[in-house]
């Protein structure tokens, strides 16, 4: 597997990516899809020895103070091999320097926060609550 900073991933694959978790809402459109990764601060993939795309991390950042972690995903079947650690420590890396350094996943009463919220602890990260902090957000229809 390797990991690899790249400023522009196919279209086709990275559609396939999201489609192989369920991330149908991001897929409707594939042109906002493929803006969104283009105007992604930082694209991470990680990608097997014959260059299959089996996960994803981007960022959006003002590559100094703050860096959110929009999307980070690996598909079904190569889940559980390191390659979700491997993408969020090469970001964590590349964003030390910044104050904050954040995501936002699903609440913690769902089957998909009982996998993801023990891994996100595992990498040293706190939900904000109990770093006396809280994060808003608009409601939107999804």
């Amino acid at each position: 597997m390797e990991i690899a900073q790249e400023s522009s991933v196919d279209r086709a694959e990275v559609a396939d990516l999201y489609n192989s978790v369920g991330w149908l809402a991001y897929t409707r459109n594939p042109k906002i899809l493929q803006r969104s990764i283009e105007g992604s601060h930082l694209v991470l993939t990680a990608r097997n020895d014959d260059g299959l795309l089996l996960g994803l991390l981007r960022t959006v950042s003002d590559g100094e103070t703050v860096c959110y972690v929009q999307d980070i995903l690996i598909r079904p079947d190569a889940q559980r091999q390191g390659i979700g650690r491997a993408l969020l420590v090469d970001a964590q890396k590349r964003y030390a320097h910044c104050r904050f350094f954040l995501l936002s996943t699903d609440h913690p009463d769902t089957e998909d926060a009982r996998k993801s919220h023990p891994f996100y602890r595992s990498l040293g990260m706190i939900p904000h609550e109990e770093q006396g902090m809280a994060a808003f957000g608009l409601p939107v229809n999804r």
